[in-house]
């Protein structure tokens, strides 16, 4: 008996991440506290978009790539990525420094990205598997 897996679609696991938000944050809110609340929002604000932001680059590298185009604009965006992650992590920095975060909230609000990609994961392949009969 093997085990087979699927690849879920970035869109099912940004709205399962973004159901997992709203539930977190409303469970932080009213069983802990509105800081923990606040921070697991904005964590789960920061994973969704980068993860729509690195979708978005590898489409438009992917189209670059199938359109033939080299050079510069290709050095370009392979430079785009790691750039976008030391915009991200900058933004982070700015967040914890600038404003009171909680951080145990930030970090649930991270990981609910991590529960999605698990659960999508688990429901694509799920939905592949052929029923026994």
């Amino acid at each position: 008996m093997g085990f087979s897996w699927s690849v879920p679609t970035i869109a099912s696991i940004q709205r399962t991440n973004f159901i997992l938000v709203v539930v977190s944050s409303a469970i932080l809110a009213l069983f802990a506290s509105a800081s923990l609340a606040v921070g697991c929002m904005l964590g789960g604000t920061v994973v969704i978009a980068n993860l729509w932001i690195l979708s978005a680059l590898g489409g438009l590298l992917l189209a670059a790539s199938s359109a033939g185009v080299s050079g510069a604009a290709a050095k370009l965006g392979a430079l785009a990525i790691p750039l976008k992650l030391f915009i991200i992590v900058g933004l982070v920095y700015l967040i914890f420094t600038r404003a009171s975060v909680n951080g145990a909230g930030f970090g649930v609000g991270v990981l609910t990205q991590m529960a999605a990609i698990i659960i999508e994961t688990g429901r694509a392949s799920a939905a592949r598997r052929p029923s026994k009969s």
